[in-house]
C-alpha cells in the first residue's frame, strides 16, 4: 500500500503525522499532494470524507518558506495561504485540523469561525468564508500581496449560498502567480466559467474520460448509510449490537484507524459489550481499522459472516469495495457533510454500488402525507444538497437528524396555505382536469425576475444567507424564488421572482434584521417598478450606488 513517505513530503509534516496515527494516504491524497507540492494549479471533484482537507493542507504546507521563525519573527505576519469555505463553522474545523501540520513548519492559522483567538492578520494561514474576507481585505485588515496559495473548499456550496462573486473577486485580488485549487461536490456551469477564467492550466481529479458518454456499467450491490452526527454514532451502534441475534456472528466494524478502533472499543466494552474477532462465537462485535478486509476478516468464519458496519465512511471507492463487497446488510454511518463523497465512490467503476438512505417505517396513509413524501424523495434524489446540509450541520450537535428533518417538516408543511393542503389530499375532479390540460398545451411559464431594494448591506455586516432567511421567512416563500444578491455599502440588490416581488415588498418592509428597521422597494435603477400607493409614490431612495472597484 502507499505511504506518505513516498509522496515526499518534508520531515516535520511525516512526523506530525505519525503523531496523529495517520499511516495510509488516501485516494485523493495520494493523487492531489504531488501536484500541489510542485506549486500547481488543480480542480478536484471531492467532499468530506474523501481526505481532502489533509490533503491540500500537506500539498500547500510543504512549500510554504517563511522566513524569521523564532524569537526573531516578526509581529505582524504575511499571509501565504488563503482557504475559502462555505460556513464560519465549516472555517473552524478546517482550521483545527491544519494547525498541527502548520505548526510543524512553523506558521500559525487564524479562523474566521467562532471563538478564535489569533487575528486574520496574524497568521500565515487564514481560513473564512469568501464573504468575510473580502470584507476584511476592504477594511485593510487582510492583506493579499504575498498569498502563494488561493484554497476553494467547497464550491459548489458556496455557489448554492451566495458566495460564489466573493469567490471571484477574491481569486482575481490574489497574485497572478499564486497557486489556484478548487475542491467541490460538482461542477456546475457557474464554477465551470470561474475556473476557465481564474484557474488556467489545472490538473484535473478525477481525470476527465478520453470518450465522454460512455454507458456506466448497472450497480451491482447496494449499500445502506445512516445519517448521524458524530455523538449519535456510538448510541447507533449500541442500539444495532442489541438487535443481532444470539446465533449470528459477530457484526465488524469498520474504523478509519487503529487509534480510532481502539477507541471504539474501549466505549463499547464500558457498555458491556464483548469484543472479539469474527470467528468467536461468544463475541458481540469484531473492530478492525486501516486496509483490513472483509476477506481476510472471515477467511476462518465458520458459516455466515456478520454485518459490516463502517463507523467511519470509506475514504474511497477501493476501501469501500473492500469492506463490504458481498454484504447484503453493509451499513455505513456518515455524517451530513459526507453524503455527497459517499454517493460519488458508490458511484465509481470500481465501486458498482448503489448507495441508498435506510428507510425508516413511518405510518400514515393519506393522500396529502404521501405527496409530501414524494416531494422530499424527489428533493433528495435531484437537488444537490451540500450546501443545505452545511446549513444545518450546526444544529446536529444539538438535535437528533430525526428532530431536526421532523422541525423542517412541521415549518414547510404549516407555511403551505390550507387550500393547497387540502386540494393536494382530496382533488375535485374539475381542478384535476381543466387547469392541468390548459398547462400541458400551453407548456411551463417563463420566470421573469424583479429587483428590490433592501436597506441593509455591508456595514450592518448582512450577509446573503441573513437577506435569504429573512425574505424567504417573512414573505412565505421557497428560497429557489429568490435569485442574485448583491451587496453594498448601506443596502442590497436581491432579485426575486415577479410574481411574489409585491408580498415580499408586503411582508418585509418595516421588519428588521440584526436589529435594523429594513425598507424594502423596487429597484429604481431596474426594469420593474412599483405601482404607486395610497397618498403617491414611495420616496425614492437618495444612496447612489458606489462606482466599482478595480478588480
Amino acid at each position: 500500500m502507499p505511504s506518505f513517505e513516498v509522496l515526499g513530503l518534508r520531515d516535520e509534516l511525516l512526523r506530525t503525522l505519525e503523531e496523529e496515527d495517520v499511516w495510509t494516504p488516501t485516494a485523493v491524497q495520494e493523487s492531489v499532494i504531488p501536484a500541489l507540492r510542485r506549486g500547481g494549479n488543480l480542480v478536484a471533484r471531492a467532499s468530506a470524507g474523501s481526505g481532502k482537507t489533509l490533503g491540500y493542507t500537506l500539498g500547500v504546507l510543504d512549500r510554504v518558506e517563511v522566513p524569521g521563525l523564532g524569537k526573531d519573527r516578526d509581529a505582524q505576519a504575511v499571509l501565504r495561504v488563503l482557504v475559502l469555505v462555505s460556513t464560519p463553522e465549516e472555517a473552524e474545523r478546517v482550521a483545527l485540523s491544519m494547525v498541527p501540520y502548520a505548526q510543524a513548519v512553523g506558521v500559525q492559522v487564524a479562523s474566521g469561525g467562532p471563538g478564535w483567538g489569533t487575528s486574520p492578520g496574524a497568521a500565515e494561514v487564514l481560513v473564512a468564508v469568501p464573504s468575510d474576507v473580502l470584507a476584511a481585505v476592504r477594511a485593510a485588515d487582510v492583506k493579499l500581496d504575498e498569498v502563494g496559495s488561493a484554497i476553494v473548499d467547497g464550491a459548489s456550496a458556496m455557489v448554492d449560498l451566495g458566495e460564489w462573486s466573493e469567490v471571484d473577486a477574491l481569486l482575481d485580488l490574489i497574485p497572478r502567480e499564486a497557486q489556484r485549487v478548487v475542491f467541490t461536490a460538482a461542477i456546475p456551469q457557474v464554477v465551470e466559467d470561474l475556473i476557465g477564467r481564474r484557474v488556467k492550466r489545472a490538473l484535473r481529479y478525477p481525470a476527465e474520460p478520453a470518450i465522454s458518454g460512455r454507458e456506466q456499467a448497472a450497480p451491482t450491490e447496494r449499500i445502506g448509510f445512516v445519517i448521524a452526527s458524530e455523538r449519535e454514532k456510538l448510541e447507533l451502534l449500541a442500539r444495532q449490537l442489541r438487535q443481532v441475534g444470539e446465533a449470528s456472528s459477530p457484526p465488524i466494524i469498520f474504523c478509519r484507524n487503529d487509534e480510532r478502533a481502539a477507541e471504539l472499543a474501549e466505549q463499547l466494552t464500558i457498555r458491556g459489550f464483548i469484543v472479539g474477532q469474527p470467528n468467536e462465537a461468544e463475541a458481540d462485535v469484531a473492530i478492525a481499522a486501516g486496509g483490513v478486509t472483509r476477506a481476510e476478516l472471515t477467511e476462518e468464519v465458520t458459516g455466515e459472516p456478520g454485518q459490516t458496519i463502517s463507523f467511519d465512511v470509506p475514504a474511497d471507492a477501493a476501501t469501500l469495495r473492500d469492506r463490504h463487497a458481498g454484504d447484503p446488510d453493509a451499513a455505513v454511518l456518515i455524517e451530513p457533510r459526507e453524503i455527497a463523497h459517499l454517493r460519488e465512490i458508490a458511484g465509481q467503476a470500481g465501486a458498482r454500488v448503489d448507495a441508498a438512505a435506510m428507510p425508516l417505517d413511518l405510518a400514515g396513509s393519506a393522500a396529502g402525507l404521501e405527496a409530501f413524501r414524494r416531494e422530499i424523495r424527489s428533493a433528495i434524489a435531484a437537488e444537490d444538497l451540500t450546501a443545505q446540509m452545511l446549513v444545518l450541520e450546526p444544529l446536529f450537535d444539538e438535535f437528533t437528524a430525526a428532530e431536526i428533518a421532523a422541525a423542517t417538516a412541521a415549518l414547510l408543511r404549516r407555511r403551505q396555505p390550507p387550500a393547497t393542503r387540502q386540494e393536494s389530499a382530496t382533488p375535485s375532479q374539475d381542478k384535476r382536469s381543466e387547469p392541468t390540460s390548459r398547462k400541458a398545451a400551453a407548456g411551463p411559464a417563463p420566470v421573469t425576475w424583479a429587483r428590490l431594494y433592501v436597506g441593509v448591506g455591508s456595514r450592518e455586516e448582512i450577509r446573503p444567507g441573513d437577506l435569504v432567511g429573512t425574505l424567504a421567512g417573512e414573505a412565505d416563500i421557497p428560497g429557489s424564488q429568490i435569485g442574485k444578491i448583491e451587496i453594498l455599502d448601506n443596502f442590497s440588490i436581491v432579485e426575486v421572482q415577479a410574481d411574489v416581488a409585491e408580498k415580499v415588498i408586503q411582508a418585509v418592509n418595516g421588519t428588521t434584521i440584526k436589529g435594523r428597521s429594513v425598507r424594502v422597494d423596487y429597484d429604481r435603477g431596474g426594469p420593474a417598478r412599483r405601482p404607486p400607493t395610497r397618498g403617491g409614490s414611495p420616496p425614492r431612495r437618495t444612496t447612489r450606488r458606489p462606482p466599482r472597484e478595480n478588480g
